[in-house]
């Protein structure tokens, strides 16, 4: 985004230990499955500078204080991302109630990490800010959890008339046919459904096409 040309832009919601390890403390039943398209996507976006927003959840101690199995507690080892969602050039944006993001932001580095508390991604007013504002071509949305944040984000830039594209196998779930009626609905407000593989496929194709020949002889792992 660094010449003012409009780009699809990654989000990447909640790839976190607690959600997409074994021991995490609510891992996502289809974890297994979506691993691999999580690490495809992220070294795409680290060879190609894409540029990714991501969203973390970060719940306070005195919050989840009795639950048997609290989830991405800040300061817990479950909280942290998954190291191969972090890319080099990036940047954690504090959490408070103000808007004041510059929408520069990703030009200046290739990766914004934003927090949120309850399940609506919205609910960061910097994150709502730049999922409305920003000059981009397309939403990519992958992560955690198909069923709650990922339907919430998908439906609220829907109605904020952004364009939208969900990859359905880099989404993780933790019930089957919640998450299979979040993708209906979202397709019939007019979401985009993308496998990984086609995703970087036709990305990579329209770098080609472009004259970006420095493509040609690499891979994604």
């Amino acid at each position: 985004m660094g010449n003012g040309r409009k780009a699809d832009v990654f989000v990447d919601m909640c790839t976190q230990r607690d959600y997409l390890t074994p021991m995490g403390a609510q891992p996502t039943l289809n974890v297994q499955q979506v691993l691999p398209n999580l690490k495809r996507l992220m070294a795409f976006a680290r060879w190609a500078g894409v540029p990714t927003l991501s969203c973390v959840d970060a719940r306070r101690p005195g919050d989840v204080r009795g639950l048997p199995r609290a989830q991405c507690v800040l300061g817990t080892p479950g909280q942290q991302k998954l190291p191969c969602t972090l890319l080099p050039n990036r940047v954690l944006i504090e959490s408070d109630n103000c808007l004041c993001v510059s929408l520069d932001v990703l030009r200046q580095h290739q990766q914004a990490i934003l927090a949120k508390e309850h399940r609506d991604p919205f609910t960061n007013p910097k994150l709502d800010r730049l999922l409305t504002e920003l000059p981009i071509r397309r939403f990519v949305i992958f992560g955690v959890a198909l069923e709650t944040s990922i339907r919430l984000l998908g439906l609220g830039l829907l109605l904020r008339s952004r364009r939208v594209a969900v990859v359905w196998d880099a989404c993780g779930w933790w019930n089957a046919g919640d998450g299979d009626m979040a993708l209906r609905q979202l397709v019939a407000k007019g979401c985009e459904l993308v496998s990984t593989r086609d995703l970087v496929d036709s990305t990579m194709g329209a770098y080609r096409r472009n004259g970006h020949h420095r493509y040609r002889r690499r891979s994604v792992a």
